[in-house]
């Protein structure tokens, strides 16, 4: 009896062996992705892989906010991580900027275009090489972008709308130290200058609660006589305020940036989910989401306000990008990018 169940469960080991075996070699595996110019006109990203032949007709593209996300089903990143086997031409750098390559549990494989420059949906197109059928050889799914020499993902005139940005802290106030003794009230001032000249370049007319390492109010203050001494510095056409912080927690594993708005403010919603979608693509940490909380700063303010956790202090690793002046610029232009975004999407309406 024991003998029969070992042969019977022997043959089930190997008949599920060969289903699965069956099934790998039927998903298409990336092999590279080269991204270059095709020719004056079109920027092409080609995707070499092997397996199953992938159906132009089942790829699917989304454009938003200069990323072009494709996804793939039936497919493994197979030897590409998320930059590794990338590879962008010099003479596609001006367009594009990174490619991030990430699979999925269900057999999806997802590619992430970074482009400097916009494009529409109509313009792109997705095509299968059909001289490539050969499961020896790799064959090569094309994305063709047509180039958009005249739109800057950076460019926006602001008419003079007013923005208010309030530095965190500072003064008497370090707020949260990181271990290696860097202070949030730093951080905060650093990007918000940064992003306020961003924003004066393109036509805002920005205003600073603060723009040197001082208290707001006076030394020694309450929290509350401080705060409502940066709402105040708020005048009546604001169109909008916004709130730059660092976040903290006794856990030094804690990690991540996330965006506030006050509950119910449905424009200072909409401010915090631009915010927060362009943080995330500098793809560097995690992105905990877009949260209503009752900050001061946010539901006293008279207008759509948000207030941004750019990343936690007391993470080593976080510390070290937050004080890192590549990344304060990458945090400048992400916020400029989203006030850009807030306004030409028609989020005062």
């Amino acid at each position: 009896m024991l003998k029969k169940f070992l042969t019977c469960f022997t043959l089930l080991l190997a008949l599920t062996f060969v289903i699965s075996s069956t099934a790998l070699a039927k998903s298409a595996e990336l092999m590279g992705i080269d991204a270059s110019n095709l020719d004056d006109e079109t920027l092409q990203i080609k995707i070499a892989y092997r397996g199953e032949m992938i159906n132009s007709g089942s790829v699917a593209t989304e454009l938003k906010s200069g990323i072009l996300s494709v996804e793939l089903d039936n497919a493994s990143p197979g030897r590409i991580s998320r930059i590794a086997g990338a590879q962008i031409k010099p003479n596609a750098r001006e367009y594009i900027d990174k490619i991030f390559v990430n699979g999925t549990k269900d057999s999806r494989t997802n590619v992430k275009i970074y482009l400097h420059s916009l494009v529409n949906d109509t313009d792109v197109d997705v095509s299968v090489d059909p001289t490539s059928q050969s499961d020896k050889n790799s064959k090569y799914l094309f994305i063709n972008l047509k180039k958009n020499n005249t739109q800057d993902n950076y460019t926006y005139n602001g008419d003079g709308k007013v923005v208010v940005i309030d530095p965190g802290h500072g003064g008497s106030d370090a707020g949260a130290i990181g271990p290696n003794g860097t202070k949030e009230k730093t951080v905060s001032l650093d990007v918000s200058l940064k992003a306020r000249d961003l924003l004066v370049a393109a036509g805002y007319n920005v205003i600073m609660t603060h723009e040197t390492d001082t208290d707001v109010a006076a030394p020694g203050v309450s929290d509350g006589v401080e705060l409502q001494a940066r709402v105040d510095k708020t005048p009546p056409n604001t169109d909008i305020f916004i709130s730059v912080h660092c976040n903290a927690f006794a856990n030094s594993r804690a990690n991540g940036m996330e965006t506030y708005y006050a509950p119910g403010a449905v424009q200072g919603a909409k401010l915090a989910q631009v915010l927060n979608e362009e943080l995330d693509q500098i793809g560097e940490i995690k992105n905990r989401g877009v949260k209503p909380a009752r900050f001061y700063v946010m539901t006293h303010s008279k207008c759509p306000s948000s207030l941004i956790e750019l990343g936690f202090i007391t993470n080593y690793r976080e510390e070290q990008l937050l004080s890192s002046n590549d990344y304060q610029d990458k945090l400048a232009q992400a916020i400029a990018r989203a006030v850009n975004r807030y306004f030409n999407q028609g989020g005062f309406d």
